[in-house]
């Protein structure tokens, strides 16, 4: 059973890490070496490498974001299958990330944090946390439920099978 909750906001909630304006070009993330590039941030590392020396330095959204710990999607996976295919799980949610970051390079997997029969993965993109909650839900079935915030840009993403 899928069940989908949206609560849609009486205004739109924007993502208060994202930039509102252009930053100059070139521009490199000191910490994950992202380069800013038509307005958006890509991974070139070669194109990265070469303009090092000269360019601006400044974090990109991700890297702020994982230094605040501020997440933009929680996602609980729990039950009795969880606890017996422990390992294939994580290594599903870690290739989701390495698939979506080919699209875009600023969604990550902040923490992921185990306890007995349950994990919680932060990222720092709503569209991470729903991208792994839906293959969970493809490769093993189970329950899955999305929840949006009504107040700030975030999304709970539940999947459970016993």
């Amino acid at each position: 059973m899928r069940k989908i909750i949206r609560k849609e906001p009486k205004k739109k909630v924007d993502d208060p890490y994202l930039l509102p304006r252009s930053l100059p070009e070139p521009t490199i993330c000191p910490s994950c070496n992202l380069l800013y590039h038509d307005k958006r941030w890509i991974r070139n590392d070669e194109l990265a490498n070469m303009v090092s020396m000269i360019a601006y330095k400044y974090k990109c959204p991700s890297c702020r974001k994982i230094e605040d710990h501020y997440a933009m999607g929680i996602v609980n996976i729990s039950g009795n299958f969880y606890v017996n295919h422990k390992e294939e799980i994580i290594n599903l949610v870690k290739n989701v990330e390495e698939k979506e970051i080919l699209r875009n390079p600023l969604d990550r997997i902040m923490s992921l944090k185990n306890v007995k029969d349950k994990v919680t993965i932060e990222t720092t993109s709503e569209n991470l946390a729903i991208a792994i909650g839906k293959a969970l839900k493809r490769a093993y079935k189970g329950n899955l439920e999305i929840k949006f915030s009504s107040n700030n840009k975030l999304v709970r993403v539940n999947w459970q099978r016993d």
